[in-house]
């Protein structure tokens, strides 16, 4: 009889819920009702390492063309109406080898593969630091790359602006060199597709005297570069003399980011890990370094007598001012996009394997060349030492992390790596984030290397920092403008059963980990139509701003500010109502929750509810003949609930357990925010003498802590807790 009464407890447990998902007043739904809630899409998919996303309004002024550059000379493109609607997903243009003669044209306007591209430069001619009309050149990029080292494969991560003073298109690329040995060049065209012609370099990294070059000797390798036209130095000074201590001091001159800054000035950025980021000022006569623009030597922004390297340097006549990193720190990829008041820095941190880390960070400045501070004043630059600044065993969490691995409902595989991102605000006002991903494939390893793009869109939250919309852009038309100045989305839209992801730092990225939603429930105010309440993921309020789309949580005594915004469920048609919010408060360690940011989506509950009903493996059906315990699912999908009802429980409990013999009803009912769909399945219990009472019990105990939580813990040792209380298995 013990055992029965405990069983019988259990029952009761599992039919009872302090916030009952089901509600009186829900809308019951048919399967006509359900019939196309939801569809799945695929998705065209192009692959751009380290892309770069410029707007093309100058060849058509009714169609403008969405381009990407990228490392290997990978592109994509797509195309969006005057009227703003899309003409298709973003696509590969015609691929361009590295081989091919589509790419690049000679001075003499004859087509050439890369091979050929970098010897010969069309400038011969430039104003030196003091402004005396020099010769410049000739420089063969490709002889400066260290030596074995070919273009092919290592044409990395270019950036394309239009240059309205020269009317061209001009392509900033980087040729990775090992041992330091690298520059960025300057290419023109008159399409953004090319051909691009050679202008001349921009920077060089590596000159010390140490390492041999393939058209150069070690020695003297600096009279190869344009060190004396930027500073006028007529022997390699001391601090640039360090050997294979150069990444500790000095940068690696690859990954450029071209932007106009707001008072006209053309800038360039550029470095990775090593000795930090970098910027100097280009000629928008040429699209070179404009050497008239000087700099002095500065350590921790103070200057001082030239001497020996020295890690704090913060500004060199000859690689400009320091933006960030330093001492070796991880870092690269640089992007710098005016956006609002404000000018953001976006740095990925880590490697872009899988399992190496890699993140995009974020600082912001009112001045193009810095300082750039993250959300806690934290400047973006390293000083005094190395510290690890990703992962689990990171020491030093600056930078505002815009979103980390993670994987949505009907996505495929996980996102890991996503990084070396690109901007831009287009012409309809909406700013992009462009960036590369890799991906989780727990059964194939050789997959998870494989990578492709993505795009999402940026609002700013009202204390200015950006935030990431959920999902991946499709087109949505909403502005920061119209963000700001009305209220696109009711108040009585916002409640209701959300998934939250919640980007932390020192996440183990060598193992892999990514996040999946969990629930929460938001709900109105009874005085006040702006303001409620949150409950799942700890207990706390919302707001949004009236006249606005701002939006803010709060809960564990930390505040989220945010946006609201329509989006639709990746791979899907299904429309969400979202909300993107980063924090401003918190103690900014791991556990802590300083600049940490949350997505929210709130799918459509139809489509919810039909997704979760098809995506159930029922283990009964109408009329069948029962004699086992049977496993009952309680997943939904999209913050739908699923729950179960016996008709009679000394029979069949509502977690699925056999009693006894008999006729019983067992409900299935589904549900999200003011919608159900039921079903009533018709069951004979027949014969369940074979069945372990004992194992019963223990599996129904399971069951019934799985989805309340704490209320029931069953210990295998022969007991269980009930709310607190030990009751023993006899």
């Amino acid at each position: 009889m013990k055992k029965r009464h405990f069983v019988g407890l259990l029952a009761l447990y599992a039919s009872v819920c302090v916030e009952c998902p089901v509600r009186a007043d829900d809308v019951a739904l048919s399967l006509s009702d359900l019939n196309g809630a939801y569809a799945r899409k695929n998705v065209a998919r192009i692959s751009v390492h380290d892309p770069s996303i410029f707007l093309d309004t100058i060849t058509s002024k009714s169609n403008i063309s969405y381009y990407m550059i990228g490392s290997h000379l990978g592109m994509g493109r797509f195309v969006v109406t005057a009227n703003g609607s899309t003409m298709g997903n973003m696509v590969g243009v015609t691929s361009v080898s590295e081989s091919s003669n589509s790419f690049f044209k000679n001075v003499a306007g004859t087509s050439v593969n890369c091979d050929y591209a970098y010897g010969t430069h069309a400038i011969t001619k430039v104003k030196n630091y003091a402004g005396e009309e020099v010769d410049f050149g000739n420089f063969d990029a490709h002889g400066w790359q260290y030596t074995g080292f070919t273009v092919k494969g290592n044409q990395w991560a270019p950036d394309v602006v239009w240059n309205p003073t020269m009317q061209k298109w001009l392509m900033y690329m980087s040729l990775n060199g090992d041992k330091w040995c690298s520059s960025i060049v300057c290419f023109t065209a008159d399409k953004p597709t090319g051909p691009y012609t050679y202008q001349g370099p921009v920077v060089f990294s590596g000159f010390q005297g140490t390492y041999e070059h393939n058209s150069y000797a070690a020695a003297d390798d600096w009279k190869h570069t344009d060190l004396a036209i930027a500073t006028g130095v007529t022997s390699l000074p001391a601090r640039y003399k360090v050997g294979s201590s150069w990444g500790t001091y000095w940068p690696n001159c690859i990954d450029p980011c071209v932007f106009y800054a707001e008072d006209g000035r053309l800038l360039m950025s550029y470095g990775s890990w090593s000795g930090g980021i970098w910027m100097i000022e280009l000629d928008q006569t040429t699209g070179l370094r404009d050497y008239t623009v000087t700099y002095p030597y500065q350590v921790k922004g103070v200057t001082v007598a030239e001497g020996s390297a020295n890690a704090n340097c913060t500004s060199d006549p000859y690689f400009g001012r320091k933006i960030s990193g330093g001492w070796y720190v991880s870092g690269e990829g640089s992007y710098i996009e005016h956006v609002g008041d404000w000018y953001y820095l976006f740095i990925s941190y880590g490697f872009f394997n899988p399992d190496g880390g890699y993140e995009m960070r974020i600082f912001r400045s009112q001045n193009p060349e810095g300082p750039y501070v993250d959300v806690r004043g934290n400047t973006a630059i390293q000083y005094d030492r190395y510290q690890m600044n990703y992962g689990t065993d990171a020491a030093n969490n600056c930078g505002m992390k815009i979103m980390g691995g993670y994987q949505w409902g009907f996505m495929p595989e996980a996102e890991l790596a996503q990084g070396h991102n690109s901007l831009l605000t287009d012409k309809f006002g909406r700013t992009l984030l462009c960036y590369h991903t890799k991906f989780y494939y727990p059964k194939d390893d050789y997959r998870e290397y494989f990578h492709s793009v993505r795009v999402h869109q940026l609002f700013q939250n009202e204390d200015g920092w950006l935030v990431a919309a959920p999902y991946e852009f499709h087109n949505e038309k909403v502005t920061q403008s119209d963000i700001a100045s009305g209220e696109t989305i009711s108040n009585d839209e916002i409640p209701g059963t959300y998934q939250m992801l919640r980007h932390t730092y020192k996440v183990d990225y060598a193992n892999k980990a990514y996040l999946k939603p969990t629930n929460i429930v938001l709900k109105a105010s009874d005085d006040d139509p702006y303001s409620g309440t949150m409950t799942g993921y700890g207990t706390g309020t919302w707001k949004r701003t009236p006249g606005t789309d701002f939006f803010e949580l709060k809960f564990f005594n930390v505040t989220y500010r945010g946006v609201l915004c329509r989006q639709t469920v990746d791979y899907s048609n299904i429309p969400a109502l979202c909300f993107t919010c980063v924090s401003s408060t918190g103690d900014g360690t791991d556990g802590g929750t300083s600049q940490l940011q949350i997505w929210g989506s709130k799918a459509d509950a139809k489509a919810a509810i039909k997704c979760t009903l098809d995506s159930l493996v029922i283990p009964v059906s109408d009329g069948m003949n029962l004699t086992e315990n049977v496993s009952l699912p309680t997943t939904g999908k999209f913050g739908a609930t699923v729950t179960w009802k016996s008709s009679d429980t000394k029979i069949l409990t509502n977690v699925g357990v056999v009693r006894a013999s008999g006729e019983v009803t067992l409900n299935l009912t589904i549900s999200k925010d003011g919608y159900s769909y039921s079903k009533d399945y018709a069951i004979l219990v027949g014969d369940y003498s074979a069945i372990t009472t004992l194992e019963g019990e223990k599996e129904a105990t399971q069951q019934v802590f799985n989805f309340y939580g704490q209320r029931v813990q069953q210990h295998l040792r022969g007991f269980c807790i009930v709310n607190g209380q030990k009751c023993v298995i006899k």
